[in-house]
């Protein structure tokens, strides 16, 4: 899975999940050095997790993202970021209804697909259901 950066899926044998080279994507984002032990370091690379991170940083800011990794249990850590990412992602491209927008979408389509199959299963009883 790349949702947030290379890092996804991925791993790393370092604390710090850069592999030992530069800067995380959000240490790099927001300027500073990539301490070992950084949270953010394991899901977000130096390169795509730049871009991801900056929506993450824009729509929920870094302290609060960082509060809420930490108050997660490690093993849950990696489905949070990618709610993180896909949420702030989601707002960047509609800013008024985020992720409600594309749930809905799902939920018409959803709505749609049922109203199909019972048109087909009614057209099916006509034609077919007496020949039993």
């Amino acid at each position: 899975m790349n949702y947030c950066g290379g890092k996804i899926g991925g791993g790393g044998s370092d604390q710090r999940g850069n592999g030992g080279g530069g800067p995380c994507g959000a240490c790099k984002f927001l300027r500073r050095k990539c301490i070992k032990g950084c949270i953010f370091a394991p899901y977000f690379d130096s390169d795509q997790g730049t871009v991801h991170f900056a929506a993450v940083h824009k729509v929920f800011g870094a302290s609060n993202a960082s509060k809420l990794l930490m108050r997660i249990p490690a093993h849950k850590r990696l489905d949070a970021v990618v709610t993180l990412c896909y949420e702030a992602l989601a707002r960047a491209r509609d800013p008024v209804y985020g992720c409600v927008a594309h749930i809905f979408a799902l939920q018409q389509q959803g709505v749609l697909q049922f109203n199909y199959l019972s048109f087909t299963n009614q057209v099916l009883m006509r034609n077919f259901g007496n020949n039993g």
